[in-house]
């Protein structure tokens, strides 16, 4: 297979970041190197045999459930105590939003039925003025 330029570029940026030289490219490596301090580039620097894995570190113990149930209901009245304003706030000026709204809305609908019942009683009042004997008196 023909080395790209690419390819070659990519090799020297590794071998600069693991400190290689060119013969140690097709030698197989006698041990691990460690990277150089200043390297960004992780790079593998203990070899890990196939098989079963090493056992793992002991995990902490978890705490006692009567400590864990008095950190946990102090970290709520603490969020609690904390957030209670913030959504008293919050609710207050949404629910006067949704209410004044609402509001708007009702005043309007009443308004227009309102007018329809006020000129019907007009047009009535004058139907029936209009009905009534003239007095040639008055």
């Amino acid at each position: 297979m023909s080395d790209s330029p690419l390819l070659s570029k990519m090799d020297a940026l590794l071998k600069k970041h693991r400190g290689g030289s060119e013969g140690e490219r097709d030698a197989p490596p006698a041990h691990v190197q460690a990277p150089p301090p200043d390297a960004w580039l992780p790079v593998l620097t203990s070899v890990i045999e196939r098989g079963t894995p090493p056992p793992a570190a002991p995990a902490e113990a978890p705490p006692e459930p009567a400590t864990a149930a008095i950190v946990n209901d102090t970290l709520a009245e603490q969020l609690m105590s904390e957030l209670a304003p913030r959504l008293s706030e919050v609710m207050e000026k949404q629910v006067a939003a949704e209410l004044r709204k609402n509001l708007d809305q009702t005043v309007a609908t009443l308004l227009s039925q309102l007018d329809v019942n006020v000129r019907e009683i007009v047009r009535d009042a004058i139907a029936e003025k209009l009905k009534q004997p003239r007095d040639p008196s008055a």
